[in-house]
């Protein structure tokens, strides 16, 4: 009995924390962000889609996701997770200490909870996000540099394939090492 509920219990937990994301990065990765060391100690994210992307019912959600995994990816670097003014969302770099704006720009994502996966498994299909991300030092306006990042789950994988929560802290970690290593 008691060795029954071990093995009920680390299959909860492996279904709980699934996979990581294996994110695909594309374009120039090998050419660093033109940013000071100064603003690479704090990043400002934006998240960007569509008029058609941003009507979804999950994109709020989906866009709070993003809040949490920068926030876990820059704590656990010790960098800052500085908050976007209203002025700046509207493309005005107003911002008075220096910091790494980051856009990420989601051209196409599909949204799926762990909850969703257990609960209709293979069937909820595949999680996925594509994004363009650009990196601006404020004070100012100048683009420091682009990147492109890309990262699916394959419905195969069942209850252990990565979904979006994992995804969007892949893509995190990969934007906060890209600002890390500038």
């Amino acid at each position: 009995m008691f060795s029954a509920l071990k093995l009920l219990f680390l299959s909860a937990v492996l279904v709980l924390t699934g996979c990581a994301a294996n994110v695909q990065r594309q374009g120039s990765v090998d050419k660093q962000l033109a940013i000071s060391p100064v603003a690479a100690k704090r990043i400002t994210l934006e998240v960007q889609g569509s008029k058609a992307l941003a009507a979804s019912k999950d994109w709020e959600q989906f866009r709070n996701e993003w809040r949490i995994g920068m926030e876990e990816a820059t704590k656990a670097v010790g960098m800052t997770l500085a908050p976007l003014d209203a002025s700046a969302a509207v493309g005005a770099a107003s911002a008075t200490q220096p910091s790494t704006r980051v856009t990420v720009r989601i051209n196409d994502y599909r949204y799926i909870t762990r909850g969703a996966r257990v609960a209709v498994g293979i069937m909820t299909g595949n999680a996925y996000i594509d994004a363009d991300v650009f990196f601006t030092e404020l004070p100012g306006t100048a683009l420091a540099g682009t990147r492109k990042y890309a990262t699916t789950s394959s419905a195969i994988q069942g209850v252990f394939a990565p979904m979006t929560e994992s995804q969007i802290r892949g893509i995190c970690d990969e934007i906060v090492k890209d600002v890390a290593q500038r």
